[in-house]
């Protein structure tokens, strides 16, 4: 306790302490400012005073003052005092300038980028931390370029030192390291030291900013890709357009080099170059997908590896460090493309650079497959769609859609030709006979044998049921006539076998020519098929169209009115055909064929004014003439003494729909008296096939009467063999196709003893119509056909000269 001043003792000697302290600060601050302070300013105050003056004295203008001695005048007093003044101001200019070079250094020393001056000769007078750092070196003063760059680098940091000192202008470069990891934004200017010429510089790291930059243009410049694939799929027209301009937008990316897309072969499963681009120009195309000669374009870098990988997995492939030869490969990343559910092909896309298909690309690589998958399934489609629009789904050919197309193509280049329509006569019949299924059976073997033998050229198309079109070019060898004559017909006539069923086919051909008589498919096949059923009219197979069409049309309409008065007017007169036993030699019968004697163009065949009968119905009343006026020449006959055959008279198809046939037979048979049987009747294929059950009746009471009945041009319509059973007929026509044919083709030959053994067996009579050669009676008669008919034998005669033929 004792030892504890008490504080009012303390006090004075705290105080005295601190003058001491204070008087030692003071004593170093002046010292120092002393020796800051500029020795000439010294000497000029030592000089104004008369002795000498320390320069703690210049500190301060009072302790100047105490220096100068009494006898100064007031002039010297004041020049001392401004120089005390000058001396506080320099003071405070240190001062600042100390500061200021605090600041700088601090600032320097601490920045994380690299800054430097260098004097004019490039030598650094000036380097931080970051910079000694950067070249790793204590300091950089006194050292130039040569110690830290090669020599390229160092000629290249030369020349822009040298236009910033001498054009006195800041220049920016980006700078980027040898490995391409680090980029710097370098700043050079200049700086006037008291007219001497340095150059500061700085050197920022830019490499975080030019990664994120780098990221966002990568990012921008995908979806620009994408952006153009859709711009892309929306113009595509074809799948080639479409993956080639895919290939060479993708190639154009910042990075990659080339880019294939390949197409997964559907008969062999083997995956085939479809379209490739590079970045340089080259472009490529496989039509064929066996890849041609053009395959070797792209074995350099063509990974089919790692593409098959992405068809057999649906998953898309990376290979980041390929082995490939190819200098311009390294990298690879392979996209599954999907059409209908289905991998289609792949779009392959190469870069020169390792590790290029990072996370980035692998991540939105799916955008791509889907917007390409999603434009070739749309073609795909499209065109799938466009083909069942032009092809006919019962026979497989082109459709009548793409025949019209086609056509109008070729009138557009002022093509010339003959379209020929082929039609398959009684197609409706054979429908109705046979059943729908089987009409199309023979349809599709029709279609097959066509495909099979015209060429591509030609435009094949199933124009409608039964119908089939063709354009025969004008540069053809043979003539549009002789092509279907000679090919067409023969190729497609004969015996189809559909099913179970054994049908024969016929067929007629109308042929129109462009662009002499129309320049599009409907013009066309309309007027070739006016010309096919002119031919028909005509029991032609052939017809060309007649541009004077228009006014046989008219001349139709006319004749029909001409034919109503020739019925009133009796023009319509019998001529009478005589028919041969083929054993004996002698006249067997006769067959009364109708004619029309005109009283202006004289005597008009029936080819030309029987289908008019038809059609107008005339017939009926025509056919009751025909029978009647038989039988009145047949007593005629008979009464004169004369030994006449039995009349057959053919009996249409419309008579039978006619409630007076029976009637009207009957009463022709009495005016000849039945007894003597005058009279046979001739009936076709197709009036058994129309109400059958009618027909079979009235010709059963025909038979009651002693009439014989014969099926006239047998072979050529559509009815079933089977009907022969039950059918009250007795003679059976071979029809004159067939005679024809048999003596040049075995086939018809055979076919011919087939009817004539298949007669026989059911105890039918038969005729063979059209026998015009020897050869051809001497083999019917091997045949053991009965009856002949024909030119050989006899033309068609008047009833007067039938007379005489008889007489003789």
């Amino acid at each position: 306790m004792n030892n504890i001043v008490p504080q009012e003792h303390q006090l004075p000697q705290v105080a005295s302490a601190q003058d001491e302290v204070a008087s030692e600060v003071a004593s170093e601050v002046a010292s120092e400012v002393a020796s800051d302070i500029a020795p000439e300013l010294v000497r000029l105050a030592g000089y104004l005073c008369g002795s000498k003056v320390p320069p703690e004295a210049l500190a301060d203008e009072r302790s100047l003052l105490a220096c100068a001695p009494a006898a100064m005048s007031a002039e010297q007093r004041q020049a001392l005092a401004d120089l005390a003044a000058v001396a506080a101001a320099n003071e405070e200019l240190r001062r600042k300038l100390a500061r200021a070079e605090s600041f700088l250094s601090g600032f320097a020393e601490h920045s994380p980028s690299p800054l430097w001056i260098k004097d004019r000769h490039g030598s650094y007078v000036m380097g931080n931390a970051a910079l000694h750092g950067f070249f790793g070196v204590p300091t950089v003063v006194g050292k130039d370029d040569s110690h830290f760059w090669p020599e390229d680098i160092r000629h290249s940091l030369e020349e822009q030192d040298r236009a910033v000192l001498e054009n006195g202008e800041t220049i920016k470069t980006m700078e980027t390291s040898h490995d391409g990891t680090r980029h710097w934004l370098v700043h050079k200017f200049p700086i006037d030291v008291d007219g001497e010429p340095f150059l500061g510089g700085s050197a920022i790291d830019m490499t975080t900013e030019v990664e994120k930059e780098r990221a966002l243009i990568r990012h921008d410049n995908f979806y620009v890709l994408l952006s153009r694939l859709s711009a892309i799929i929306s113009r595509a027209k074809t799948l080639e357009a479409l993956c080639l301009d895919t290939c060479r937008v993708a190639a154009q990316q910042p990075g990659l080099e080339v880019v294939v897309i390949s197409r997964v072969d559907e008969a062999t499963g083997a995956l085939e170059p479809f379209t490739s681009a590079a970045r340089d120009g080259t472009e490529h195309q496989w039509q064929d997908q066996d890849g041609g000669a053009d395959a070797s374009t792209v074995a350099g870098w063509f990974l089919p590896e790692l593409a098959g990988a992405a068809v057999a997995t649906g998953c898309l492939q990376c290979a980041n460090h390929l082995a490939s030869p190819h200098p311009r490969v390294a990298s690879c990343m392979a996209i599954p493309l999907f059409v209908n559910n289905k991998c289609w092909g792949v779009a392959s896309f190469y870069s020169y650079r390792p590790e290029f298909f990072d996370h980035f690309y692998r991540e939105r690589a799916g955008d791509i497959g889907n917007e390409l998958s999603f434009g070739l399934e749309r073609l795909i489609n499209a065109q799938e769609l466009f083909r069942l629009a032009r092809t006919n789904a019962l026979s497989g050919l082109p459709s009548r859609l793409h025949f019209d197309e086609e056509i109008a193509a070729l009138a557009s280049v002022n093509a010339s030709g003959t379209v020929l329509l082929i039609n398959i006569n009684r197609f409706d019949e054979i429908s109705s006979a046979y059943g729908n299924t089987a009409a199309i059976g023979l349809m599709r073997q029709v279609a097959q044998r066509l495909r099979d033998e015209v060429a591509e050229r030609m435009v094949l198309s199933h124009v409608g049921i039964g119908r089939f079109a063709l354009f025969y070019p004008a540069d053809e060898e043979r003539s549009p006539r002789g092509y279907a004559r000679d090919t067409i017909i023969p190729m497609l006539e004969g015996s189809y076998q559909v099913d179970q069923q054994k049908i024969w086919c016929t067929v007629n051909v109308g042929a129109a020519m462009l662009p002499e008589d129309g320049t599009s498919a409907d013009e066309l096949l309309v007027k070739a098929w006016g010309a096919l059923a002119g031919a028909r009219m005509q029991e032609e197979q052939i017809g060309f169209y007649d541009r004077d069409a228009d006014h046989a049309l008219a001349r139709q309409i006319s004749m029909e009115a001409e034919l109503r008065e020739a019925v009133e007017r009796g023009e319509f007169v019998n001529f009478y055909q005589p028919k041969i036993d083929l054993k004996t030699g002698k006249l067997a019968g006769a067959e009364a064929l109708v004619r029309w004697r005109h009283p202006e163009r004289g005597l008009v065949q029936p080819t030309e004014f029987v289908p008019v009968l038809e059609r107008s119905g005339l017939v009926t009343q025509v056919g009751r003439n025909v029978m009647q006026r038989a039988m009145e020449d047949w007593r005629a006959w008979y009464d004169a003494g004369l030994k006449p055959p039995q009349i057959a008279v053919n009996v249409a198809p419309a008579q039978f729909r006619c409630d007076s046939l029976f009637d009207d037979i009957e009463r022709a048979l009495n005016t000849a008296e039945a007894h003597l049987k005058p009279l046979s009747i001739e009936v076709t294929e197709s009036s058994l096939v129309s109400d059958h059950r009618r027909v079979v009746d009235i010709l059963n009471r025909v038979r009651e009467l002693e009439v014989p009945v014969a099926i006239d041009d047998f072979g050529t319509g559509y009815s079933s063999l089977a009907y022969l059973v039950t059918l009250p007929v007795d003679v059976l026509k071979i029809d004159r196709s067939f005679v024809v044919k048999m003596t040049q083709d075995a086939n018809y030959m055979g076919l011919v003893s087939t009817i004539v053994t298949l007669a026989h067996t059911l105890e039918l009579k038969v005729v063979a119509e059209g026998v015009e050669t020897d050869e051809e009676a001497k083999l019917l008669k091997l045949l053991r056909c009965e009856q002949g008919q024909g030119y050989l034998y006899g033309r068609p005669l008047p009833a007067e000269e039938f007379g005489k033929l008889l007489g003789r």
